[in-house]
């Protein structure tokens, strides 16, 4: 790269573009190139670029870039980030990285094909309290782990006020991967893959219980089996309200971790103690994602590919256990 940093965006219909945008022309140096997408959401965008292009080939293919956000649907993601690798474009692709495993273990052969930098951004890596669990869980200040519990989600995509582009591929099972499941277990499978290593087995329900539309879910809950502790993950479009329950929580043998808000609770008998985790060091997606491209550092932690390729291979196996009704190996 030059003294410049050439960017482009590959996609307007996943939701969390726009933060994305803003996030890297924040970042000096940086000059937002080209944006590509081929619904209306590009006339909101396309002002704050050089060019836009209908077609992300087309920008692939007229544009030189140092680095491209892809931010499509699960499916064309995957098809847009193997791609750009392909031409040496160092990718950030939004999460969930893929609707399934087999796409994610074609994004990670690009990957290494190319040699440049990919990584799966989850807004859940920039939450401080997740630096401060890993730290304490590192330390074993609760003891071995036996059981976790974490829950994401909210209302509904369509109740919660996403546009009709996002929508329309998070409530499609092929270009989503799923439902709630795709959308918000994800989460829950990398943060325990990251923490904890990978189950051996998962044991999934899930279904649509509250909407008067077709969705594939809008809740799902799993059970992700280790050899010596459990986990479960919920994802839910079904949440109305606040119960006011930690989350995530981790229950050790000598005690207790639990997050609320950004507060951190280390709890064992006879003593409690907690903290507001402290701010990260690099709070930005794009300032960390140029500075792996420039360090040719791999990203770490939840945002690493490989450790998000296990996520879907974990989402995969829930989904055949749901129709299974068993536990499914991994």
């Amino acid at each position: 790269m030059g003294e410049s940093i050439r960017v482009g965006i590959a996609g307007l219909t996943h939701g969390h573009v726009w933060g994305l945008i803003e996030a890297f022309r924040k970042v000096e140096g940086v000059e937002m190139v080209a944006v590509a997408d081929a619904t209306p959401l590009l006339d909101r965008a396309k002002d704050k670029f050089a060019k836009s292009y209908t077609s992300w080939q087309e920008m692939l293919e007229q544009e030189t870039l140092d680095a491209l956000v892809v931010t499509s649907n699960n499916v064309e993601s995957s098809e847009i980030a193997i791609q750009a690798l392909g031409k040496g474009i160092p990718c950030l692709v939004e999460k969930a990285m893929a609707a399934n495993a087999a796409d994610a273990d074609r994004m990670l052969e690009a990957m290494r094909a190319s040699g440049k930098t990919l990584m799966i951004n989850w807004p859940l890596a920039w939450a401080p309290w997740l630096q401060e669990v890993k730290r304490l869980l590192d330390e074993g200040a609760v003891g071995p782990v036996f059981n976790a519990h974490y829950r994401n989600g909210h209302f509904g995509p369509k109740e919660i006020g996403c546009d009709e582009w996002f929508v329309g591929w998070l409530y499609d099972e092929t270009l989503n991967g799923g439902g709630a499941i795709a959308d918000f277990c994800s989460y829950g499978a990398v943060l325990c893959r990251w923490l904890f290593g990978m189950p051996e087995s998962v044991y999934c329900i899930r279904q649509n219980y509250t909407k008067d539309y077709e969705v594939p879910d809008d809740f799902a809950s799993c059970v992700l089996r280790y050899p010596k502790m459990q986990a479960t993950v919920e994802g839910t479009w079904a949440h109305r309200g606040d119960d006011h329950r930690a989350n995530p929580a981790f229950y050790g043998k000598d005690g207790t971790i639990s997050v609320t808000g950004n507060f951190v609770y280390n709890s064992t008998t006879g003593r409690e103690e907690g903290r507001t985790a402290p701010p990260l060091e690099v709070s930005s997606p794009a300032v960390y994602f140029l500075e792996c491209i420039k360090t040719g550092r791999m990203p770490e932690g939840i945002l690493n590919p490989e450790i998000a390729a296990d996520a879907c291979r974990i989402l995969d196996a829930a989904k055949k256990s749901s129709v299974s009704g068993c536990a499914e190996k991994l």
